[in-house]
């Protein structure tokens, strides 16, 4: 979110120092202002949110769905690619200084996407995000604590040491097992 916040000021930056010059400011500094937040735009993009749609996919799909997802993922974004540098240029040339407003907004309308709607995977194991869906969570995510906690959740260290526990013993972590896991993260959750 950070990210999105700062690519979303560079924009603005952007926007202002090119419609300062065209506007009859001083060319030269101005354009120096807008290549500089150029750079900084794509600090704050390649320290954040250029990552997403590399790691995002794997981790918060199903095992079963992993490939499937990072694929559908990476063909969203080089369409989406393609469609920015299409649009670039007759943007520039209609809208000038205008256009890169638009990318501010878009930038800053993933501050509250990313914060609504997808739930943390730092400091969780694969299976947690799997253990976490399980609980049918819904779209909006930001209320349930399970999903938005930095630290990885005490309910799933312990379910890893009940599962650890049933493999030294030698029991059959079978359907009931499951099914108990399923109950207890529900009733946690509710808690």
């Amino acid at each position: 979110m950070w990210s999105a916040g700062a690519c979303s000021i560079c924009w603005i930056g952007i926007s202002i120092a090119l419609g300062l010059s065209q506007n009859g400011g001083d060319s030269y500094v101005l354009g120096s202002v807008a290549v500089a937040f150029f750079f900084l735009f794509f600090a704050s993009f390649g320290m954040g949110v250029l990552g997403v749609p590399w790691l995002y996919p794997t981790e918060i799909n199903a095992l079963e769905m992993r490939t499937k997802g990072a694929s559908l993922a990476m063909a969203t974004n080089w369409i989406c690619n393609y469609a920015v540098v299409q649009a670039t240029l007759p943007g520039i040339d209609n809208l000038g200084y205008k256009f890169w407003i638009v990318w501010a907004v878009i930038c800053f309308a993933f501050i509250p996407i990313t914060y609504f709607l997808y739930p943390e995977t730092a400091n969780r194991s694969l299976e947690d995000i799997d253990r976490f869906f399980e609980t049918k969570p819904g779209v909006l995510v930001f209320r349930n604590k399970l999903a938005t906690q930095l630290s990885r959740p005490q309910q799933y260290f312990d379910m890893d040491e009940e599962i650890a526990r049933k493999e030294e013993k030698g029991g059959d972590w079978g359907r009931k097992d499951v099914e108990k896991e399923k109950e207890i993260v529900g009733l946690e959750e509710r808690v």
